[in-house]
């Protein structure tokens, strides 16, 4: 097979579509412990109001009770997996056999965010907290 650019745009478009394939076919975990928040900037803060007192028997006046404002800001991180083919894999027309590492590729990536929020659980018991507090 001779190599140039349209050689190189049918490999990646070939590639394109069987990643997109599997990952789409690929199921992930983490959404159901965990909520998809989309951020479209470098980081993202949260505030919240602390937590609401119980109630208790109203003998008297009000007892006003206040809460407490708390926020973290958790910092966007890039990952990727970047792979090359032998040339001579193009060339021989070889590019069959890596089907299945491309597939493999999409699972990988498919299952990322399940590794980072399962880690992130186990951790909750020893690692101090956004307050810095440790544990749950």
């Amino acid at each position: 097979m001779i190599i140039n650019s349209a050689t190189l745009r049918g490999i990646f478009i070939n590639f394109n579509t069987v990643f997109n394939e599997a990952f789409a076919a690929s199921q992930s975990q983490f959404e159901r412990i965990a909520t998809k928040v989309p951020s479209t900037t470098g980081s993202e803060t949260y505030a919240w109001l602390g937590d609401l007192p119980g109630m208790r028997e109203w003998i008297g006046d009000r007892e006003i009770q206040n809460l407490k404002a708390s926020d973290y800001t958790v910092k966007n991180k890039s990952f990727e997996m970047t792979v090359g083919l032998p040339r001579a894999d193009i060339e021989d027309d070889k590019l069959g056999l890596f089907g299945p590492q491309v597939q493999s590729l999409a699972q990988v990536a498919a299952e990322h965010p399940d590794e980072l929020v399962f880690t992130l659980l186990k951790n909750g018991f020893t690692e101090k907290c956004y307050d810095g507090v440790g544990g749950l």
